[in-house]
């Protein structure tokens, strides 16, 4: 009885969801490694999730329809079945009639959704929690601080690459020193894509297209969490996307999302050191 917006991450889950469901019965016998969705790599990984479960591949790209397009293209090309690519904040691209964001195909998939799951007395809303429920909750915060000039940005992401003290996850050639923990969370890896490195790849070179022109970090954490951060391309924002998910439910996401999110701010962004000004809710 009450509206719910959803999330970018959301209604990738219903798409992904409503993808899958009209392949696998259109397939019912055929092996799904030949299937692919992609996400940018700000998006969350509940796609990632999926694709583990249900024996597709899933890839991520840099942030943009461009490297989604192409990626869908390459897949295309190489003999796969791209059945959804997505960013974050609201943008959806399905099947391969064109390889660009689509904002009119998607209507009309979502309408053929909903009236699907409608005339079997379901919501939307309840293959979202369905969605969740198989592959785990995945609880994002994406947000973002204005930040007036580049000598901020550089001054940010210039600390979490010198790194002090002997709690520092180093890059294989000892250029650059990054934070071994956040506040009281672990870091497991770091993927610098300003710099080229991925401290998780076994010879610590990035896998995705370096960008020298922009800055890029992600943490991923021993919990599993992931945190990026990264300054806008468009707007002075500094903009950061943290990611948790727990297999018990909802409301422990939530918990641990907020507490590392704060441990983020407080600890990597440190705003008040910056003067740096909080969106306004």
């Amino acid at each position: 009885g009450q509206w719910v917006i959803l999330t970018g991450n959301e209604i990738a889950a219903v798409f992904a969801d409503w993808t899958w469901l009209k392949w696998r019965e259109a397939h019912p016998e055929e092996d799904a490694s030949k299937c692919v969705m992609i996400a940018s790599t700000v998006s969350s990984k509940h796609l990632k999730a999926m694709a583990e479960t249900e024996g597709f591949e899933f890839r991520d790209t840099l942030t943009g329809f461009k490297w989604m397009g192409n990626e869908a293209i390459k897949a295309v090309n190489d003999g796969y079945t791209c059945l959804l690519a997505y960013e974050v904040e609201i943008g959806f691209l399905i099947g391969d009639t064109s390889f660009d964001k689509d904002g009119v195909r998607t209507a009309a998939a979502f309408y053929e959704c909903a009236n699907y799951w409608n005339e079997r007395g379901q919501t939307v809303l309840d293959r979202v929690r369905a969605f969740y429920e198989r592959y785990g909750h995945f609880k994002m915060v994406n947000s973002y601080f204005f930040c007036d000039n580049a000598a901020k940005f550089e001054s940010v992401f210039g600390q979490l690459r010198n790194a002090q003290g002997e709690d520092v996850i180093t890059t294989y050639d000892g250029a650059v020193r990054y934070p071994g923990s956040c506040g009281k969370y672990k870091i497991a890896s770091v993927r610098d894509v300003s710099c080229g490195y991925d401290t998780k790849q076994a010879d610590g070179k990035l896998v995705l297209p370096q960008m020298t022109d922009a800055h890029m970090l992600t943490f991923t954490f021993e919990n599993g969490a992931t945190a990026t951060m990264r300054n806008s391309g468009t707007e002075p924002k500094l903009k950061y996307y943290v990611e948790c998910c727990s297999k018990e439910s909802p409301e422990a996401a939530e918990a641990l999302l907020a507490d590392m999110t704060k441990e983020l701010i407080e600890n990597f962004i440190v705003p008040s050191k910056y003067n740096l000004i909080p969106k306004k809710e």
